[in-house]
């Protein structure tokens, strides 16, 4: 079984290594963040604006996600 974030993260385990499938998941809002910072120009747009598109970028990761979780080998 593959290790769990919270094994990781218990003292005398910190040479384990999440797995990859669990870094990408877990990192899915960052990639969101610089897909938006990369689309647009962030110092121009309002706020609204902008929760709105980082929110229909996450959504469009977390489909994309869904579909490749199943595909990867881990």
């Amino acid at each position: 079984m593959p290790n769990t974030r919270l094994f990781c993260d218990q003292e005398d385990h910190e040479h384990a290594l999440v797995p990859p499938i669990v870094e990408v998941r877990d990192n899915l809002g960052t990639l969101a963040v610089h897909v938006l910072s990369a689309r647009e120009n962030l110092s121009t747009m309002d706020y609204e604006t902008m929760i709105q598109k980082l929110y229909d970028i996450t959504c469009e990761l977390h489909a994309a996600y869904g579909k490749e979780r199943t595909r990867i080998k881990y």
